[in-house]
């Protein structure tokens, strides 16, 4: 009796965990082959109105792109050669979210945030952490360093070590490595061929028209003529100078 009893909780928590994740947290709108979620040791192949779950860890290649919504409305494109955990996803009702966590590894994105609260958002890499106050934005991670360029709204770069930039403006920059946390400002020189490394700021034709930004392009204008390069070298480093700290406070500064 013992035995069939806990034979009968195993099936029931198997499930019970697999309607959790055929429920899904998100949906894949768009995708663009190759894409892929990947949960422990499984893969599954993509394809558009697929349920992105907690967990699901989406891996793209040199051509694949996925472009999620979730219930809140929020957006977010996983662009080509990118990986993205999504941590947690905590529903207050159909309309808003407590909790959307996602942890992007490497690679391209765009975000853009829902009718979920402010502090609903968080977005880390492996040298940030993105505080979201209700905007829109792109962001670049690459070995040892994230790029994020802002678009509309406000927010926040964070290090580990606590050394933190805030972006307020449309087409501002900011960089976050070992080596601190950086802020180029609109009319910063070094701030356009960085600004032109950012995929969807420059083409958003792939994108479906509710993921798109209007006048994005504007903000990879180069007033000074300097000459665009790409922010990854073989090193993974940015070329050029660097832009200026402009401040250093802790997270839960205001």
């Amino acid at each position: 009796m013992k035995m069939q009893k806990l034979l009968l909780a195993l099936i029931l928590t198997a499930s019970s965990l697999t309607a959790a994740h055929a429920a899904g947290e998100g949906t894949a709108v768009g995708v663009k082959p190759d894409a892929r979620a990947e949960v422990q040791s499984a893969s599954r192949t993509l394809v558009v109105g697929d349920d992105i779950s907690v967990g699901d860890r989406l891996v793209t290649d040199r051509s694949g792109e996925v472009q999620l919504l979730f219930a809140d409305q929020t957006r977010l494109v996983v662009g080509p050669q990118s990986s993205l955990l999504i941590e947690t996803y905590l529903l207050r009702n159909s309309n808003t979210v407590d909790r959307l966590t996602v942890n992007a590894l490497a690679g391209t994105f765009r975000f853009i945030s829902g009718r979920s609260p402010k502090s609903a958002y968080q977005i880390k890499t492996p040298t940030a952490a993105i505080a979201v106050r209700g905007t829109k934005f792109d962001f670049i991670v690459t070995r040892g360093q994230t790029f994020v360029m802002l678009y509309e709204g406000a927010l926040s770069v964070c290090t580990a070590g606590n050394n933190c930039v805030g972006l307020n403006n449309r087409c501002e920059v900011a960089e976050a490595s070992g080596s601190g946390a950086l802020l180029y400002e609109q009319d910063n020189p070094d701030r356009p061929p960085i600004a032109m490394s950012f995929r969807y700021a420059q083409v958003q034709s792939p994108l479906l028209r509710d993921f798109r930004v209007a006048g994005a392009q504007k903000c990879t204008k180069n007033e000074t003529n300097t000459t665009p390069s790409s922010l990854s070298d073989s090193s993974g480093e940015v070329g050029g100078d660097k832009g200026t700290v402009v401040r250093q406070r802790s997270p839960n500064s205001p």
